[in-house]
């Protein structure tokens, strides 16, 4: 973490304190979306089909949602570490302007692209 100064290392920490405010808070409307939906009682056919059809959507986000939570919990334990802002596959670091933008980035955009191409060629 030595190549981010302190002003920078602050603002990462509330980017991603930001993050996971977002992801619960996307967390509890779908919970309240799901239980308004259940508690109307004035539900046809469609609707019902509908409904399912939403809920299997609001798991799968749900479950995206999770990994993400998992990479922000994971991230402040990297900066707790001082391992914060190096990636994990080549050990280089993790330029500032990429953690901004993805402040759980575990990887520089270089091996990113590699993890990925790996992945696709499996």
């Amino acid at each position: 973490m030595k190549h981010l100064t302190k002003q920078q290392v602050e603002i990462l920490k509330r980017r991603l304190l930001e993050v996971r405010r977002e992801i619960v808070g996307d967390v509890e409307k779908s919970k309240r979306h799901t239980k308004e939906t259940a508690d109307d009682g004035t539900q046809d056919i469609a609707d019902m089909a509908a409904d399912t059809y939403s809920r299997q959507v609001l798991m799968d986000l749900g479950e995206r949602e999770r990994e993400r939570l998992r990479e922000v919990e994971a991230a402040f334990k990297r900066m707790e570490d001082g391992n914060y802002g190096v990636c994990e596959e080549t050990d280089e670091l993790i330029p500032f302007s990429r953690l901004e933008v993805l402040p759980y980035a575990r990887y520089t955009v270089t091996a990113q692209n590699e993890i990925e191409r790996r992945n696709k060629g499996a």
